[in-house]
């Protein structure tokens, strides 16, 4: 079944009885009660002016989904002049998060927004306007409760006009393009109720819960703090936190050597359901690697490259930096040479690691230094070698066979490699980690 705009065919829904659904992608969501008589309207919520002395950054918002459990009950219609006549209770049917047209929602933010001293980004009367919100911060609303009860009594004649109670839960993420990250997530359950039959249909009903989900966000200390921080700039560089320093024994002492024998140095580390790679960074077994690559977990497996298994233990690691140091034993295995010293652009460069599939382990692609980055005060090196998931935390190899950086990321259009792929800096994983060769 195609992804339907819920308001678009709200009275639709209404009159067929068609079921729609929504299942949560890859997590359970609260669940979802079955209508029952309707409540009295919650509480007013009162509005505050923005805090004194912030001022409050614009934002977009151009994001609404609903995610709701597959099955879950959410709409309860009557139909008559009595409304006693049930029309059958509707259920979400659609898999996955639901995009909605953001429109109607984005009218009803905005108008809710501005007495409280924010402002959406864009401009509401330009019907012209294309371009996406230049806003470093970026609001989502995501719908996980529907509640609908209600009656159209006038149905019959083509009209549907709307009495009864409706209520949305939405969780609310706001997101900052500069620091990549998601600064608040605030959950809302907001409700109204038409006493009196009422123009609009179903569409009406739930733009007004909508509403007074917007007046609690807008009162909420989490989102008014979020919306009023201070961004790190992209021309900040991030700076390690101090740490008790951690020696890479014999890291000075490591040779150059051939791309083909370095590789005996790379290994697969499976944590979980994830995999990916790092490459041995000292003579005592420190697995340099990213953090993403081992989530949370205190243990993981290594394999060599010569099919060799063994127990790894995280014992270091930097989420904003997205690197971490693992310690195994190196089974006589010699560690790579680090080298801080950039390459120049146009210099071959190989990227080492365990692309799609543990059964691709060690595999070498070439590439050249493509150029030198700075995103969200953190550096990285780009280049065109080719890599997939499962390379993450494998090396960038020069082409004496030493380090240079570990992978982190690429580029792709519609799923497609790009050829722009991004790795850290060995210097700066080591600087993060608070890492020192001897």
């Amino acid at each position: 079944m195609s992804r339907a705009v819920l308001l678009g065919l709200a009275a639709a829904m209404a009159v067929t009885g068609a079921a729609w659904a929504q299942t949560p992608a890859g997590a359970a969501k609260p669940p979802v009660a079955a209508p029952v008589a309707t409540p009295p309207p919650g509480p007013a919520v009162a509005l505050v002016d923005a805090p004194v002395g912030a001022d409050a950054r614009p934002f977009g918002f151009s994001r609404v989904v609903i995610r709701m459990p597959l099955g879950a009950s959410f709409q309860s219609p009557h139909i008559g002049i009595f409304c006693i006549a049930a029309a059958g209770n509707k259920t979400w049917q659609v898999s996955g998060d639901s995009p909605q047209k953001p429109g109607p929602y984005q009218q009803v933010l905005r108008e809710e927004m501005a007495p409280a001293g924010f402002k959406v980004d864009g401009d509401p009367d330009n019907v012209f306007e294309t371009a996406s919100s230049t806003s470093d911060i970026q609001l989502a609303a995501i719908i996980t409760q529907v509640d609908m009860d209600y009656c159209q009594p006038r149905i019959g004649f083509g009209d549907v006009s709307i009495r009864g109670h409706g209520s949305l839960s939405v969780q609310w993420q706001v997101y900052s393009t500069i620091q990549k990250q998601v600064l608040a997530k605030i959950d809302t359950t907001g409700s109204a109720e038409f006493k009196e039959v009422t123009a609009g249909g179903l569409q009406a009903l739930l733009l007004a819960a909508f509403r007074e989900n917007v007046r609690k966000l807008s009162a909420s200390k989490s989102f008014r703090d979020a919306v009023a921080s201070t961004p790190s700039l992209p021309g900040d560089l991030a700076k390690p936190t101090p740490q008790t320093p951690i020696v890479l024994a014999g890291a000075l002492a490591a040779k150059p050597r051939p791309v083909n024998e370095a590789v005996s140095a790379v290994v697969l580390i499976l944590a979980g359901d994830s995999e990916g790679s790092g490459f041995l960074a000292s003579s005592d077994g420190l697995v340099l690697t990213a953090r993403h690559v081992v989530g949370d977990a205190k243990y993981v497996k290594i394999r060599w490259s010569d099919g060799a298994e063994g127990l790894g233990e995280v014992v270091r690691a930097d989420k904003a930096r997205d690197v971490a140091l693992i310690k195994t034993d190196p089974r006589g295995h010699a560690p790579l040479r680090l080298r801080r010293e950039p390459l120049q652009p146009g210099d071959a460069v190989f990227a080492v690691g365990a692309p799609l599939d543990p059964k691709f382990q060690s595999t070498v692609t070439r590439g050249v230094i493509s150029a030198y980055r700075t995103f969200s005060g953190l550096n990285y090196i780009q280049s065109d070698a080719t890599v997939n998931p499962g390379n993450s935390g494998g090396p960038l190899l020069d082409d004496k066979g030493e380090a240079i950086g570990a992978t982190v990321g690429g580029y792709t259009v519609t799923g497609a490699p790009t050829n722009i792929n991004l790795f850290i800096p060995v210097g700066d994983a080591m600087d993060f980690l608070s890492a020192t060769p001897k």
